[in-house]
């Protein structure tokens, strides 16, 4: 009988992604998912201050527009503070969550 190497195992499947293991990509998807949610809010604000210029002086578009400016600050103070608190976890369990962000090529690394 020859030997097959590793008994039991008659191949592997290569690892095509440029992430090591499942902590890379959640940090690569969180960081990318913080940087979504700026730009959201950046767009949202424009597209508000568009609306409120258009409004014309009617008092509902204008309460409308307030209404989405005070909803897109809000969002952004809990993007923030999830940030935040995120690198409080990274500090006290000593884990890399989103600091160092890094988008691996398939044949390099990051550090």
């Amino acid at each position: 009988m020859e030997d097959l190497g590793t008994p039991g195992f008659f191949f592997s499947i290569p690892n095509l992604l440029p992430f090591r293991d499942f902590s890379e990509l959640f940090n690569a998807l969180l960081s990318i998912a913080f940087f979504v949610a700026g730009l959201a809010f950046l767009v949202n604000l424009i597209v508000v201050g568009i609306q409120w210029m258009s409004s014309g002086g009617d008092p509902k578009a204008l309460d409308s527009a307030r209404r989405r400016i005070a909803n897109s600050f809000i969002g952004l103070v809990i993007v923030v503070a999830a940030f935040a608190t995120a690198l409080i976890v990274e500090q006290v369990l000593g884990i890399k969550i989103v600091s160092g962000f890094c988008i691996p090529t398939p044949g390099g690394q990051c550090s």
